[in-house]
């Protein structure tokens, strides 16, 4: 398996501590991380082989090499083990005898990441798993075409809400997350142009 790192994370890591506010992105940086693991794991559990991990400034993520058999249930399977992962990691926090600082740190980030990965847009696991029913329901071409415009309403919610709320939600973290989403729908758009650019192909053939 191949391992990517970007270096941004060192920036960011400076940036948190700047600003008071390491231990949170640590915090952060670690259960992420356990929630990737938990879908390396399912991955592996279901017989698919890991392609790729790469290791960024807000988490890590891993990607699988395709198999053309793959069943939407396997899929699904794998994208909701991160999220109950962290569901199961909060209640854990919950009951441990801990630091009440720290167990409200560490209940609340994990709470956070399992709702929070389970929003409905690409390329979070909600919208991987809606994406699976879509296509079932009406190909992959129109499936693809309705989650980016989904992703792309609910981006703009988010900002408008967090815009709206600023003063009261004083939170750096939040306000990276909503620029690298956003900068993950850019992403999300090239590989969407290419890709109903080789559903029309098919069609036409």
């Amino acid at each position: 398996m191949k391992v990517e790192i970007n270096l941004k994370i060192i920036f960011f890591g400076i940036l948190f501590f700047l600003l008071k506010q390491l231990d949170i992105y640590l915090i952060f940086i670690v259960f992420i991380i356990i929630h990737e693991m938990a879908h390396l794991c399912m991955g592996k559990i279901l017989g698919l082989r890991p392609k790729v991990l790469k290791i960024n400034p807000l988490g890590v993520s891993v990607e699988f090499y395709l198999y053309q058999d793959r069943k939407s249930s396997k899929k699904v399977a794998i994208y909701l083990a991160g999220p109950v992962m962290n569901f199961m990691l909060g209640i854990l926090c919950l009951v441990l005898p801990l630091v009440e600082e720290l167990k409200i740190k560490m209940v609340y980030t994990n709470f956070i990441l399992a709702i929070f990965n389970l929003i409905p847009i690409l390329p979070l696991d909600g919208g991987k798993i809606l994406k699976e029913i879509l296509v079932k329901m009406v190909g992959n071409k129109n499936a693809t075409i309705f989650m980016n415009q989904l992703t792309q309403v609910i981006l703009v919610l988010f900002t408008l809400f967090y815009s709206i709320g600023i003063l009261q939600i004083r939170n750096l973290a939040i306000f990276l997350l909503i620029l690298y989403l956003w900068y993950l729908k850019y992403l999300e758009d090239r590989k969407v142009k290419t890709m109903i650019r080789a559903y029309e192909v098919i069609e036409k053939s």
